[in-house]
């Protein structure tokens, strides 16, 4: 609970009224006390302010009656107050920005607890999920404490399901806190473009911001690939504190790119010649050299799939723009296992290996196919589809990759929302060559059926797209769905017939 005052401290006030009189001092209400703040009117309590955000779908202005219905004392909104809708007992703020506003209050609810903490911020197209996965499990073995923001899930001192992969300022002030009070030092969290192009971060300056790479997706959003790009961008040059170190991997063209433009905030920049991990066997877990300036080391790991080798790189220039050093770090490195749903060998079925992998875009099948390719010893059969209502000019490019890197393809559905699902796999056939034998099975329980009926000794099946998603999005409803769980279940009936 907090005071009224302590909360609008820097709001950029235009306009007050308490029910329908306007506000002339703030002395009378100061002391008010306000039990928390909310920017959805059904999740509004007693003496709740409500924050009316416009949003990409709704517009906040539209629930304000429910909001105080529900409880809300102060409604604050950018819009000019109607004088037609102003409420007895109420107080209502019209401010410049309500994005800025949202952020204020939220950090100040619950006490700044951004200032307390090291912040670390990776983006990239992929790669943010295992190089934040990665940084968390070190920092912890090095005995800094270390909470998480992301994809998988969110983690203070328990697991807290993933809705989004950056949420709310006011979700992540709540977590920070948390982790506050739990004597966590250091967050590491995953910054979608959509959350930058959005300003959801607003009021958060990071210690260390990361780059991973960028290739194509979200264009359903993204006007294109420059918007993208500006985008991830935005992380360098809006929420860096003032002696905020980068890191930059110049995997590919976007990474030298961006370390041409911030050459002035001298970035570290990694899987460089002079920085790296080269993979020396990739059979069982990942033997690395590991490469930094003029000294190298040998260390073998439990990772899986040649492409960990270039977040680990991106890992320890993190870590080493923290400051440790790799000597340090090497028992860490040996403990570490592939996040869920990236490469993650789920079973072993008749001399075959299966795994589920959250390969959504073009670059990333590309990555996994590849890392499969180096060690199968038979077929590679890759079980995906692409998701409903985003980008369609993906579908194609993802249907070339895998006829290209794989030997048998299997199309089924992912999350087709509201789209139709045969109508996205032929969207995806119009890029599979047609040399290659593709079967066509919608329904991804039986798609995952039938690839595992079929496997043979040493042949290793992928099934891609959702990794870590315990769902299917179909028709605006969410449906309990889970690869690893499925793959699993069809395994024992099979072993028990």
């Amino acid at each position: 609970m907090k005071t009224l005052e302590e909360l609008i401290k820097n709001l950029e006030i235009v306009k007050a009224y308490y029910g329908s009189q306007p506000i002339k001092s703030f002395g009378p209400y100061k002391y008010l006390r306000i039990n928390g703040i909310s920017e959805n009117s059904k999740k509004v309590e007693d003496r709740y302010i409500f924050v009316a955000r416009k949003g990409t779908n709704f517009n906040g202005e539209a629930f304000i009656e429910e909001a105080v219905k529900k409880g809300a004392i102060v409604v604050v909104r950018e819009s000019e107050i109607n004088r037609d809708h102003l409420y007895p007992g109420t107080i209502q703020f019209q401010v410049k920005n309500i994005k800025k506003a949202l952020s204020s209050l939220a950090l100040n609810f619950f006490e700044n607890p951004q200032e307390k903490l090291i912040l670390i911020g990776v983006t990239g197209t992929n790669g943010k999920t295992s190089v934040s996965y990665f940084t968390k499990h070190i920092l912890n073995r090095l005995g800094m404490k270390c909470g998480y923001i992301g994809t998988l899930f969110y983690e203070t001192d328990r697991i807290i399901p993933s809705l989004e992969t950056t949420p709310s300022i006011l979700t992540i002030a709540s977590l920070l806190k948390e982790m506050v009070n739990k004597n966590f030092k250091v967050c590491v969290i995953e910054v979608s473009s959509h959350a930058l192009h959005q300003d959801r971060l607003l009021g958060i300056l990071f210690d260390i911001a990361v780059f991973t790479n960028l290739s194509r997706d979200h264009l359903d959003y993204h006007k294109d690939m420059e918007d993208y790009y500006q985008a991830k961008k935005k992380l360098f040059t809006y929420y860096l504190k003032q002696n905020a170190k980068t890191v930059i991997s110049l995997e590919n063209e976007y990474g030298k790119r961006l370390s041409e433009e911030l050459k002035d905030l001298s970035p570290f920049l990694v899987n460089t010649e002079n920085f790296k991990c080269e993979a020396l066997d990739k059979k069982e877990g990942l033997i690395l050299k590991i490469k930094t300036g003029n000294r190298e080391y040998k260390v073998s790991t439990q990772l899986f799939g040649e492409y960990q080798a270039k977040n680990l790189t991106t890992t320890l220039g993190i870590l080493r723009a923290m400051g440790f050093k790799i000597e340090d770090i090497l028992e860490a490195i040996k403990e570490l296992k592939n996040p869920i749903g990236r490469l993650e060998l789920v079973a072993t079925y008749r001399g075959a290996k299966i795994f589920v992998d959250y390969a959504h875009t073009p670059s990333a099948l590309e990555e996994a196919l590849k890392s499969l390719n180096s060690v199968k010893e038979n077929r590679l059969i890759v079980i995906f589809g692409c998701g409903g209502d985003r980008d369609k000019g993906k579908r194609p490019l993802m249907g070339k990759i895998a006829s290209l890197l794989a030997d048998e393809i299997i199309l089924t559905s992912d999350n087709p929302r509201f789209e139709d699902p045969l109508k996205i796999i032929e969207d995806i056939k119009k890029g599979v060559n047609s040399s290659k034998p593709c079967r066509v099975i919608p329904d991804r329980k039986e798609a995952l059926h039938f690839g595992i009926r079929s496997l043979k000794k040493g042949d290793l099946l992928l099934v891609a797209g959702k990794g870590h998603e315990t769902y299917q999005e179909i028709k605006g409803k969410k449906y309990p769905f889970s690869d690893q769980e499925e793959i699993l279940k069809f395994i024992k009936t099979l072993q028990n017939q």
